[in-house]
C-alpha cells in the first residue's frame, strides 16, 4: 500500500506510483502530474481536496480547514438546515468523515421508522385493481378482454426516498477502507430497506419534493445525492477498484457563504435575499452578471457581496468586478469576503477614487468549527441590518 499526502494548493511532489495509477488519479480532478529527469511529480490541483484511492495506493489532499468543516460546507450550500452537529471529523481522510457523517444522518432519518408513500406503478393483470389505460388496453390486446392494462398507486417503501438513501449507503458500503463502526452501522441501516429497490446503474436518479411527510429525511437526502454526484467507485480496465471524493473548495465556499447570508438576514432584514442575483453589466443586455449574494428591500438592491476562496490581500480583478457590482446596482458600498489567513481580523476598506464607492475586504475563518463560522457570518449580516440607511 502506497500512500500520499499532500496539502491544499501544495507544490510539486516526487510520486512513487505506475503510470496507470498516476493517470486514473489526474482523472478524477484531485491532482496533476508530470514527467520530470528524476521521474514523475504530482501536485494538487488548485483549490481541490479529497481522496481518491486505487487498489492499494491512495491520494490524499489535505484541506487547510478541518474536514468537518469542509463537509458542513457542502451540506449546508444544499440544505440550509443542516446542523453543525451532523458532521463527522474522524479519521484521517475525507470519506471516513463522509460514511460517519451520513450513517448518523440515516439514522436519525429512520429513527421512526420507513418512510411510506404512493408510487404509481403500470402493470398487466386479470383482475382489475386502479385504473385502467384504455389506449394500451386497445393497443397491446385489441379484442381481449384479459390482461387488463392498469395504472396503480401503491403504498409501499419502495420510494424516490428511500431509494436515494439505499443508493447512497450502498456506493459507501462498496469503499474498502471504511471505519469498521461505519460500515456496521450501514449495514444495519440498509437492513432497514430490504424492500427498497436499488437504484438503476446509468439511469437518472428518481426525483423527490420536499414536503411535511419526508421533513425528517430531508438532512439525509440532501446529503445522499451529495454522496451519489461525488463518489462514485469504478473500476480501471484491469478491474482494479477506484473511489474518489473530490471537492471544489472554491465552490463549496461560495456556495455554502451565499446560503449562510441569505439564513442570517433573514432574521434580522425584512427584504429578501437572492443568491447569483441575475443582472446585465450593460444597457444593452448583452453582458449578464451574477453576484454571489444581492439582498433587496422592497424590491430594491441593498447590499452586495461577492465570495472568493482567497487569503492575503484582496485582488485588483476583484476589486474591479465588486466595483462593477455597485456601479450596475446602484450602491455605494460593496463586500469581498475572503479566507482568512494571516492577515489582521478587521475589514479592509478601499476607498474607489471619484466614484463615492467603498469595498470592503471581510474575513471568513474556515478553520474554527462550523458553528462559528454561521457565527461569523451572522454578525455580518447584523453589522448590515444595524447600518443606517
Amino acid at each position: 500500500m502506497t500512500r500520499l499526502e499532500m496539502p491544499e494548493n501544495g507544490g510539486w511532489t516526487q510520486a512513487p506510483f505506475a503510470a496507470g495509477v498516476l493517470e486514473q488519479a489526474c482523472m478524477t480532478g484531485l491532482i496533476e502530474s508530470k514527467l520530470t529527469s528524476t521521474g514523475a511529480q504530482v501536485k494538487p490541483q488548485l483549490n481541490h481536496v479529497g481522496s481518491v484511492a486505487i487498489g492499494t495506493d491512495e491520494f490524499v489532499v489535505q484541506p487547510k480547514a478541518p474536514f468537518a468543516s469542509v463537509l458542513f460546507m457542502l451540506g449546508y450550500a444544499s440544505d440550509p438546515g443542516f446542523r453543525p452537529e451532523e458532521v463527522s471529523g474522524a479519521g484521517d481522510s475525507l470519506v471516513p468523515a463522509v460514511a460517519e457523517t451520513y450513517a448518523r444522518l440515516m439514522e436519525r432519518a429512520l429513527g421512526r421508522g420507513v418512510l411510506q408513500g404512493y408510487r404509481r406503478l403500470d402493470e398487466s393483470a386479470v383482475t382489475v385493481r386502479g385504473r385502467i389505460r384504455f389506449s394500451d388496453q386497445m393497443s397491446r390486446r385489441g379484442g381481449q378482454l384479459l390482461p387488463v392494462e392498469l395504472t396503480v398507486d401503491d403504498y409501499t417503501t419502495d420510494i424516490a426516498e428511500n431509494q436515494l438513501l439505499r443508493g447512497a449507503a450502498h456506493v459507501l458500503m462498496s469503499l474498502s477502507r471504511l471505519p469498521i463502526d461505519a460500515r456496521r452501522r450501514l449495514v444495519d441501516l440498509d437492513s432497514q430497506l430490504t424492500s427498497v429497490s436499488f437504484l438503476p446503474s446509468g439511469r437518472a436518479r428518481p426525483s423527490w419534493q420536499p414536503s411535511r411527510l419526508n421533513e425528517r429525511y430531508q438532512p439525509a437526502l440532501h446529503f445522499a445525492e451529495l454522496v451519489l454526484d461525488r463518489l462514485a467507485p469504478t473500476q480501471t480496465d484491469a478491474g482494479v477498484p477506484v473511489a474518489s471524493f473530490v471537492v471544489n473548495m472554491a465552490e463549496a465556499f461560495e456556495g455554502f457563504v451565499t446560503a449562510a447570508l441569505e439564513a442570517a438576514f433573514a432574521k434580522v432584514s425584512p427584504g429578501v435575499s437572492v443568491g447569483q442575483y441575475p443582472t446585465h453589466l450593460d444597457d444593452e443586455r448583452r453582458q449578464p452578471i451574477r453576484p454571489d449574494f444581492v439582498h433587496t428591500v422592497g424590491g430594491v438592491p441593498t447590499v452586495v457581496m461577492d465570495a472568493k476562496y482567497k487569503t492575503g490581500a484582496p485582488r485588483p480583478e476583484d476589486l474591479y468586478q465588486i466595483l462593477a457590482y455597485c456601479t450596475v446596482l446602484g450602491l455605494t458600498e460593496g463586500t469581498l469576503i475572503y479566507v482568512a489567513g494571516d492577515e489582521p481580523g478587521h475589514d479592509r476598506i478601499a476607498t474607489v477614487r471619484r466614484s463615492g464607492v467603498t469595498i470592503r475586504t471581510a474575513r471568513l475563518d474556515v478553520a474554527v468549527k462550523p458553528e462559528q463560522m454561521l457565527v461569523q457570518l451572522g454578525h455580518l449580516a447584523g453589522r448590515f441590518a444595524s447600518a443606517p440607511a
